[in-house]
């Protein structure tokens, strides 16, 4: 009997196309049920406003002091179990520490206190009433009434429930699973198809 022909040395264009497109599809079924079925996580952030009155370089660098170390305190239990129990919605101190982070930006004499949260609303909850709390621990007559080293104390934005989470994200996940999946099928196929020349031969 005629030996049968062995396959070529490398796989036709149209295998890899098929190949590829059917991993792509099937990658982009997997991150969609993950889409579906992940816990959504939500950020909500807000910016309290620490500032002297008078534009003086010595009160600028002393807000920026003052910056940092409250920046360090906001992301603390002690300071977690101030939070009232309306804003904290049933979460500990320590869960409330994990969720947020906060950040003392010395030039723009802000602090910025973020968390991250599977619920939007308690998300925005937290952060404004951290916010709150800063803007009252800060806001002593001392602070405010120095007649050269007064401070204005005011959060910028109120921190709103974000509408769609950070993670995961569909419009994210979908092409990205759909790019690697098809290069995943293209790889897969040019490995393997040595071995089926290698088993005809």
């Amino acid at each position: 009997m005629p030996d049968s022909p062995s396959p070529p040395e490398q796989p036709p264009l149209r295998l890899y196309l098929v190949g590829g497109a059917a991993a792509a599809v099937m990658a982009v079924v997997i991150a969609l049920i993950v889409v579906l079925v992940a816990t959504p996580v939500y950020r909500a952030s807000t910016d309290v406003s620490i500032r002297p009155r008078i534009a003086d370089l010595g009160a600028a660098e002393a807000s920026a002091r003052l910056i940092r170390n409250y920046a360090a305190w906001v992301d603390s239990e002690a300071y977690a179990s101030r939070l009232p129990e309306a804003e904290r919605g049933g979460l500990s101190d320590g869960e409330i520490v994990r969720n947020v982070r906060t950040n003392g930006d010395g030039d723009r004499l802000v602090v910025t206190i973020q968390s991250e949260d599977s619920n939007a609303a308690r998300a925005a909850a937290t952060v404004n009433g951290l916010a709150a709390l800063l803007v009252a621990e800060v806001s002593t007559p001392e602070r405010l009434n120095a007649r050269e080293r007064g401070l204005e104390v005011s959060v910028i934005d109120a921190a709103r429930a974000p509408g769609a989470p950070v993670w995961p994200r569909a419009e994210v996940a979908l092409p990205i699973g759909a790019v690697l999946g098809a290069l995943l099928g293209v790889a897969a196929i040019w490995l393997v198809w040595p071995m089926t020349r290698t088993s005809r031969g």
